[in-house]
């Protein structure tokens, strides 16, 4: 075993040591035994030039805000090239949306738009317009996937909705993102990420008991929504493999959160218990809660009977690992303010280091409370690349989030900045279509592009 450091805390991990197994057989072996990989032997083959595994892959994206763009972003980040399509002049209206970074132009100073925008190419192009509409269409011609998240029949309307794209393009692979579908008696009403968060159940169980319902501290469903369509958008080029067809795929934001609700509704259908707001608590088992330590939170979860006596005796309370009202879960949950208090009385008197030394090193979960300044510190988070670096046209060094699924052949990464505003429009229209400079120069001047 050996003592790692993570944001200061001392966390015991076995590492790798010298194996003298025959070297098909390593990896295998060492992870059956909870050995930590090495960085470098998990990308020992991995190809140095990888844009990532869906290299190659075609996606034109027709979306503003957040869940559109997020999913176009998980497949650029994956290595698909992504077109995305502004309107001219003011471009995607989340170039306006606040947080903004210090000292940047004004339509490049959008944390927001920064972050889920990167890896893509960017075109201007008015929709509203027929002779923009015929473009996008023939653009399309060249897509595998098309991404849209106006409202529905907002794309129909102006002949560039599936049917019309099908026509030309039979195999396409387009998902169209809403609030509340393509469909049903709701589908027209407008929304946003708190609209799906307020009718998808999130807010009814965030929050303190005795407090209002509340969202999640981000847009978590549209992050949820652009996860989910990317994923669709895979699954339909899969069976397109197998068959040769395209698909139509509708993505609904409160459908996407009544999906991560665990047993809400099958509880409330089967036994007629509604989930109720529980603060940090676990609705099942104790202790589940964040506490204060001298130098900031801890979120600690005893998951069952065994963590449970080894807290007791790490907290000097052995007694209570067989008392009647604590030594079991459903007994703990019971009696959630008494074990709340003992686990308190510990915690408070010691620091996240101490404590999270301690417990973590009798296998029980706990972890320091990170705000993002303590993440952007993180040398862990640094070394998985998760925290990283990027350089913009006109902002300059951006440190974004990085790429989440890491793989071992073909890496994917933050390759490029979010792009500047039409940044690729004589590539783009150029390279597909063959417009030269004054073509390009007529369609500027028309406000088509």
């Amino acid at each position: 075993m050996l003592l790692l450091e993570f944001f200061g805390i001392s966390v015991y991990a076995r590492v790798r040591t010298e194996c003298h197994a025959p070297r098909t057989h390593r990896v295998g072996t060492a992870l059956r035994r909870g050995i930590i990989m090495k960085k470098a032997e998990f990308y020992r083959e991995a190809q140095p030039t990888s844009r990532g595994p869906l290299e190659g892959l075609v996606v034109l994206e027709a979306c503003t805000t957040y869940a559109g763009p997020v999913a176009a972003a998980e497949l650029a980040d994956l290595g698909a090239e992504v077109i995305k399509c502004e309107l001219p002049v003011t471009g995607d209206v989340c170039r306006l949306f606040g947080p903004r970074v210090p000292n940047a132009p004004a339509q490049d100073a959008s944390a927001p738009f920064l972050s889920i925008n990167r890896n893509k190419k960017a075109i201007t192009l008015n929709f509203h317009l027929p002779r923009g509409q015929e473009i996008f269409r023939q653009l399309a011609r060249r897509a595998d996937v098309i991404l849209q998240n106006f409202r529905p029949g907002a794309l129909d309307k102006w002949h560039i909705g599936y049917e019309d794209i099908r026509a030309l393009k039979p195999d396409i692979v387009y998902v169209s993102i809403s609030c509340l579908g393509q469909w049903g008696p709701l589908s027209a009403k407008v929304g946003y990420d708190t609209d799906a968060q307020a009718m998808g159940g999130i807010m009814s169980i965030t929050g303190q008991a005795d407090g209002p319902p509340t969202k999640t501290g981000h847009a978590s469903i549209d992050y949820l929504t652009g996860v989910k369509a990317a994923q669709a958008a895979l699954a339909a080029l899969v069976r397109r493999l197998r068959t040769g067809e395209g698909q139509h795929i509708d993505i609904a934001m409160v459908d996407c959160a009544l999906s991560v609700t665990e047993g809400g509704v099958m509880q409330a259908a089967m036994s007629g218990e509604v989930w109720q707001r529980k603060g940090n608590r676990h609705p099942a088992s104790a202790p589940c809660n964040s506490f204060l330590c001298q130098d900031g939170y801890v979120m600690l979860a005893v998951a069952h009977d065994k963590q449970w006596a080894s807290l007791c005796r790490i907290i000097g309370r052995d007694e209570f690992a067989s008392d009647p009202r604590t030594a079991t879960v459903a007994a703990r949950k019971a009696n959630e303010d008494l074990v709340e208090q003992l686990v308190a009385e510990w915690v408070n008197q010691r620091t996240r280091h101490e404590v999270v030394t301690a417990l973590n090193a009798a296998s029980i979960a706990v972890s320091p409370v990170l705000d993002f300044g303590d993440i952007i510190r993180e040398p862990h988070f640094r070394e998985r690349e998760i925290v990283c670096e990027v350089e913009h046209a006109t902002v300059g060094t951006l440190t974004h989030y990085g790429v989440a699924p890491k793989f071992a052949k073909t890496p994917a990464r933050v390759r490029s900045a979010a792009p500047v505003l039409g940044q690729h429009n004589a590539e783009i229209y150029g390279s597909w279509l063959g417009y030269d400079a004054a073509t390009l120069a007529e369609l500027a001047k028309a406000e088509v592009i």
